[in-house]
C-alpha cells in the first residue's frame, strides 16, 4: 500500500457456483485479491455434481468433488458451503428460494459474485435467478430459514459466462499477481480436467489463461477476470467494491 493510502476497510465476498468448479473457472483470481487484502471469502456450491464423469457413479463422484472444491477454498483460507442440489435440480421454487436465502444470511456478504443471466444450462441460469431474489428474501424477517434476517441487500457481480456469449464486461479485475492462484485452485479439480477435456474438448486450464489474456488485452494488463454489476434498486454499490 502506497503511503498515504486510504486503508481498505475489510469486506465479506461470497461466491455463488452452481457447480464445483464454476467459481475457480470465472471468479478465483478475484477471490484470491480478496483474500489478500483482508476480505473474508465464502464460496458456496449449489449443486453436488453428480453427473459429470464416464467413469465414477453419482455417490463417488459427490464425494470425489466435494473434496476437490474444498482444496480449492482451502488454497485461498476462504470459508466454503455445500447446498445439495442434484445436478439438474436447481429449480426456481419456494424451497431452493429459501436455501439461497439461508446462505446468503449464513455468509452476510457484502458482494456476491454469481453466474451472468443468460449463461448455459438451467443449473447455472437458475442459480442467477436464485441469487438475486434470495438476495432480497434474506432481508425479509418473515422469510423464516434457519438464520436471522440480513440488514441490507449485498451489491451482485455476474462474472463471464464459459465463451463469453453476449458478455461486454463493465469491471475489469487485475489479476496478474493471482493467476497462479487461480491455477492451483482449478487444479485441484482434477475429476473435471478430466470430465471437460473428454466430454467438450477442452483443457480448461488452457481455457483460463485465454480468457484471462483476452481480458486482460482488453484492459491493458496481463491477466484479467471481467463482471458485470446487477443494476437493481439497492444492489448497485456507490462505491468500488471488487479489486
Amino acid at each position: 500500500m502506497k503511503k498515504g493510502a486510504p486503508r481498505h476497510a475489510p469486506l465479506r465476498v461470497l461466491a455463488i457456483g452452481a457447480h464445483p468448479d464454476d467459481v475457480e473457472l470465472c471468479c478465483a483470481g478475484t477471490l484470491a485479491r480478496c483474500a489478500q487484502r483482508g476480505d473474508s471469502v465464502t464460496i458456496a456450491v449449489a449443486c453436488k455434481g453428480d453427473s459429470a464423469s464416464f467413469d465414477l457413479p453419482g455417490d463417488k463422484l459427490i464425494e470425489v468433488r466435494s473434496r476437490e472444491a474444498r482444496n480449492a477454498a482451502r488454497v485461498i483460507g476462504a470459508d466454503f458451503l455445500e447446498m445439495g442440489l442434484s445436478d439438474w435440480g436447481v429449480d426456481v421454487i419456494l424451497s431452493t428460494k429459501k436455501l439461497f436465502a439461508d446462505v446468503i444470511r449464513h455468509a452476510r456478504p457484502d458482494v456476491i459474485l454469481t453466474h451472468f443471466h443468460t449463461e448455459y444450462g438451467s443449473d447455472h441460469n437458475n442459480t442467477f435467478v436464485l441469487v438475486r431474489d434470495a438476495a432480497l428474501a434474506a432481508t425479509v424477517p418473515w422469510v423464516r430459514t434457519p438464520h436471522a434476517a440480513t440488514r441490507r441487500q449485498p451489491a451482485i457481480f455476474m462474472w463471464e459466462p464459459l465463451g463469453g456469449f453476449a458478455f461486454q464486461p463493465e469491471i475489469y479485475v487485475d489479476i496478474t499477481k493471482t493467476m497462479r492462484t487461480k491455477q492451483k485452485m482449478l487444479g485441484c479439480h482434477r475429476s473435471q480436467r478430466k470430465w471437460l477435456a473428454k466430454h467438450g474438448g477442452i483443457d480448461f486450464l488452457e481455457f483460463i489463461d485465454v480468457t484471462a489474456r483476452f481480458r486482460g488485452y482488453q484492459s491493458g494488463v496481463l491477466y484479467a477476470e471481467a463482471f458485470v454489476p446487477l443494476k437493481n434498486w439497492a444492489q448497485l454499490a456507490a462505491r468500488p467494491l471488487l479489486p
